[in-house]
């Protein structure tokens, strides 16, 4: 529990910085945001600048090349999902890394280059990893 409100905390600070600037400069390009579970309502989704991921990428270790950020209802609680491109391999084996010491591994999945990341509250939680299991499918 308390690991994954310190991983909840960890996300909304990443987030909250990244977003200050947001609409300063032009976003990185990342790839869309795959489906999600019919009953998830999408909220916003919003790609994030370049100078906007830097603060990410140095509190992952990491370089991140690319930042999308989708937010949703799931039966009134708000699930994040934050899609992270790396660098290249060995900086998405730092971006896994560094996501396992925050939250359970259940919450976050590698494809490629590409991290899917799973925010939300405790009581969300089954939700996240039912939307999890989509993206271990694909």
């Amino acid at each position: 529990m308390l690991r994954s409100r310190r991983a909840l905390h960890f996300a909304t600070l990443v987030v909250v910085s990244a977003s200050v600037a947001c609409s300063r400069s032009t976003p990185a390009t990342a790839p869309a945001t795959p489906a999600m579970p019919a009953h998830w309502k999408l909220v916003s989704d919003e790609n994030f600048a370049p100078a906007d991921i830097k603060p990410v990428a140095a509190r992952l270790g990491a370089a991140v090349g690319a930042l999308r950020n989708t937010t949703y209802d799931v039966d009134g609680k708000t699930v994040k999902l934050n899609t992270l491109v790396a660098a290249n391999a060995t900086d998405a084996d730092a971006i896994m890394a560094a996501l396992g010491r925050m939250k359970p591994e259940e919450f976050f999945i590698r494809r490629g280059l590409i991290i899917y990341e799973f925010v939300g509250p405790d009581d969300a939680m089954a939700e996240m990893r039912d939307a999890r299991s989509l993206l271990t499918e694909n």
